[in-house]
C-alpha cells in the first residue's frame, strides 16, 4: 500500500532534521552553521507542507503555487491553475507561504527568519566568527525544541528513538570566556549579528514557552576535591538553562577600570609613578584585547559613550617595568 503523500513529506523532513543535527555534532565541520542552517530550513518546509496536505486530504493543490491563467483572447480566466518552474512541474509554496498558510505563533516564525537569514547569507562567508557560532547554537536549540513541539502536536509519528540536542559548544571552544565587539566583525556577519540581536531584545528568551527565538546556553565550571574535575550537573525537567550574559563575561574578563587600574599599581609596586612612562605603556597595551576592552553605552549596539576597561593580565606586561613590593 502506497504511503499517505503528507507521509512521505514528513520522513524526508525528519530525515533533513537529523542530517542537519549530526553535521551541527560533528568535531570538527568547517561549515557547521551554514549546513544547519540549511538542512533544518529543508526540514522544517517539508514539516509545514505535510501539515497542509495532512490538513487538506493529501490534496496536492493545497501546496501549489496558483495563478491565473488568460484565454488565447487575453482575457483572465475565473479558474487558478498550478505555476510551472522551468522543468513544466507545478511549483509548491516556498516556506514562509506555508508558514502564514498555517498561522505559525509570530516568535517562531522570527526563529525561522533568523535560520533563513543565516540559509540565505551562506553563499557569502565561510563563517569563523566565535559570537556568531555561539548565535546560531542558540537559535538552533530554540528552533528544534519547536520542531519536537510541533512534529508531537501535528503528528502521531515517534521520535524518541531520536537524540534531538546540539551539542553545546562550550564544551569543546573557549571563546565564551572572551569579549566581543560586533564592530570588529566582517560588514556581512556585523550586520546579520545586529539583526539577530534587534529580534532577541524583541522577543526575550522564556524556556517555559513552548517557542522562543533563541534559548541561551550558560556552562559553568565548579571546584572539586581534584583539581582536574570537571561538575556536569543535569537537570530532566529542564529544556536547556539558558543565560549567557555578553556583559557579564566582558566584566568577567575586564574587571577594573582606570581608577582602579592606578589603585592597583600603587599598590603592587613600590616605583610606580603616573607619568609619561605609564602612559606609552597602557596606551600600547590598549591595543591588544588580550589586556583591554572597550564597553559602549549600549552594550548591545556597540554605540554611544564608551570607557576602557582592563584585564588581570595587564600587571603581567606591567610587571616588566615595574619593581614589585
Amino acid at each position: 500500500m502506497a504511503k499517505e503523500r503528507h507521509r512521505v513529506l514528513l520522513e524526508k523532513s525528519i530525515a533533513s532534521a537529523i542530517s542537519a543535527i549530526e553535521v551541527y555534532n560533528k568535531p570538527d565541520f568547517k561549515y557547521r552553521e551554514e549546513t544547519f542552517s540549511i538542512l533544518m530550513i529543508n526540514a522544517w518546509e517539508l514539516l509545514l507542507k505535510s501539515k497542509i496536505l495532512k490538513d487538506n486530504v493529501n490534496d496536492l493543490r493545497s501546496i501549489y503555487v496558483q495563478e491565473r491563467t488568460t484565454s488565447k483572447e487575453g482575457t483572465p480566466l475565473k479558474r487558478f491553475y498550478p505555476k510551472l518552474n522551468r522543468s513544466l512541474n507545478p511549483m509548491t509554496i516556498e516556506i514562509r507561504g506555508a508558514m502564514e498558510k498555517l498561522g505559525l505563533p509570530d516568535v517562531l516564525k522570527e526563529n525561522l527568519n533568523l535560520l533563513i537569514e543565516v540559509r540565505d547569507n551562506a553563499i557569502h562567508f565561510i563563517n569563523k566568527d566565535p559570537f556568531f557560532q555561539k548565535k546560531i547554537l542558540e537559535i538552533g536549540t530554540a528552533n528544534l525544541k519547536s520542531y519536537v513541539k510541533l512534529f508531537n502536536d501535528w503528528f502521531d509519528h515517534d521520535l524518541s528513538q531520536y537524540n534531538f540536542y546540539l551539542m553545546p559548544i562550550s564544551f569543546f571552544h573557549s571563546f565564551e570566556l572572551e569579549s566581543f565587539s560586533i564592530n570588529k566583525q566582517p560588514t556581512q556577519i556585523k550586520n546579520l549579528l545586529a539583526h539577530i540581536l534587534r529580534k532577541e531584545s524583541q522577543y526575550p528568551p522564556d524556556e517555559k514557552k513552548d517557542h522562543n527565538i533563541s534559548l541561551k546556553i550558560e556552562t559553568k565550571f565548579s571546584k572539586s576535591s581534584t583539581p582536574d574535575a570537571l561538575k556536569v550537573q543535569y537537570d530532566p525537567n529542564a529544556t536547556l538553562k539558558v543565560k549567557v550574559d555578553a556583559e557579564e563575561r566582558f566584566k568577567n574578563k575586564y574587571p577594573t577600570d582606570y581608577q582602579g587600574l592606578v589603585k592597583s599599581m600603587q599598590e603592587r609596586y613600590k616605583n610606580f609613578v603616573i607619568n609619561n612612562k605609564f602612559y606609552v605603556h597602557k596606551k600600547k597595551l590598549e591595543k591588544d584585547d588580550k589586556y583591554c576592552g572597550e564597553r559602549f553605552l549600549d552594550f548591545i549596539k556597540q554605540t554611544g559613550t564608551s570607557k576602557k576597561y582592563y584585564s588581570t593580565e595587564i600587571f603581567k606586561e606591567f610587571d616588566k617595568h615595574y619593581s614589585k613590593k
